[in-house]
């Protein structure tokens, strides 16, 4: 498949990586206006979420003819996960432990970041690498993806796009069913960005929502890119969301990230009329993941000492605001980029040299027949 193609996909997470980005970046600032209502900048990652699904679908077709399909998946989503998220664990563990805050670095916590099972482990699941919960999230994803997509695969082929519709309600039904036991078990509503809100369970009607999207979408050619439907629910959704989040309306938390994929799903569909050119948001979306590990060291460290040291100048942090956001993205997206040309691409690679050695050993060890 031509890259081209897919640039719609790297601009998705393009906008995704600014969002959360901003939102990171916004908590320095001393004003609660800013700091409640950037907390939209939260429905980047389901942005991520939705194109992750889009593209694993899109790859498990590509290769459903793959000798060892499922060993060499388990191989390619370790490569791609794991090189830079290690780096992340020891960066972070260096940063906060030389600043006096290393208590979440136990051996247990940090062995189950190395394990990648940390989205099963609330004491380990937000705090060895800040954000790490979509990391383990993702890959609690990775897991069901196997049996996921073949049955809505399946069900799509026989019933139309009304499979998908149910597909896409059975997830959110088994959301809500966990917001409500949360509701009932603990006597109040799961928090936002709580180890039940980040939950594979929550979560699971964002990638249910990917792989619809690329279902009806790529593979089902049915949904076309409209600009004014698909703008206008987008931006209602999103809306819904910065209400929910910005005027703090507990009971609708859990709501959030099934909202916000469908936002994506629209806001990725009207990213299809933009031609194959990825442009500047599709550069930032090739090497979004290097990003979300990194930009905490800058938005939560320099920008703080900045900020406060301008803290009783008047309008200075107004002043501030956008330049500075302009200036740590591009800054951020050096060493970005490096990562990605250095580790994650060199990774990749090895990765599928090593599912290309298992093949061929695998066959040298077939006797044939005499």
């Amino acid at each position: 498949m031509d890259s081209g193609k897919l640039a719609f996909i790297d601009r998705l997470r393009g906008i995704g990586i600014l969002l959360v980005i901003a939102i990171h970046y916004l908590q320095v600032f001393s004003s609660p206006l800013l700091r409640n209502w950037g907390e939209l900048g939260q429905t980047g990652v389901q942005m991520f979420f939705v194109a992750s699904a889009f593209t694993l679908c899109l790859s498990a077709d590509n290769r459903r003819n793959e000798p060892h399909r499922l060993r060499a998946y388990v191989m390619r989503r370790w490569f791609r996960i794991a090189p830079i998220y290690y780096l992340g664990i020891a960066f972070y563990a260096w940063m906060f432990i030389h600043d006096g805050e290393g208590a979440p670095y136990t051996l247990g916590n940090v062995l189950a970041n190395v394990l990648l099972i940390h989205g099963l482990v609330p004491a380990a699941n937000n705090n060895v690498v800040p954000g790490g919960w979509t990391i383990g999230t993702e890959v609690l994803f990775y897991v069901l993806f196997p049996l996921l997509y073949p049955a809505i695969a399946a069900a799509w082929a026989r019933w139309g796009n009304r499979a998908l519709l149910a597909a896409w309600c059975g997830a959110m039904a088994a959301a809500l069913c966990w917001q409500i036991g949360f509701r009932l078990l603990y006597g109040h509503w799961l928090p936002n960005n709580s180890f039940a809100y980040g939950a594979i369970i929550n979560q699971l009607p964002v990638f249910v929502a990917g792989i619809c999207w690329y279902l009806a979408a790529w593979r089902g050619g049915g949904m076309a890119p409209r600009l004014g439907r698909d703008a206008g629910l987008a931006a209602a959704l999103f809306t819904a969301c910065a209400l929910i989040l910005g005027l703090g309306l507990d009971p609708f938390y859990g709501l959030v990230p099934s909202l916000a994929a469908l936002g994506a799903v629209l806001l990725g569909n009207l990213l299809r009329l933009g031609g194959s050119g990825g442009g500047w948001l599709g550069a930032l979306g090739k090497v979004s993941y290097s990003l979300y590990i990194i930009h905490f060291a800058l938005v939560w460290r320099p920008s703080a000492w900045l900020l406060h040291a301008v803290a009783d100048v008047p309008y200075a942090q107004a002043a501030l605001l956008i330049p500075l956001y302009i200036a740590e993205v591009a800054l951020l997206y050096i060493p970005a980029r490096i990562m990605a040309s250095r580790i994650e691409q060199p990774a990749n690679r090895l990765g599928q040299k090593l599912i290309d050695w298992c093949e061929k050993s695998w066959k040298s060890e077939v006797v044939p027949p005499t």
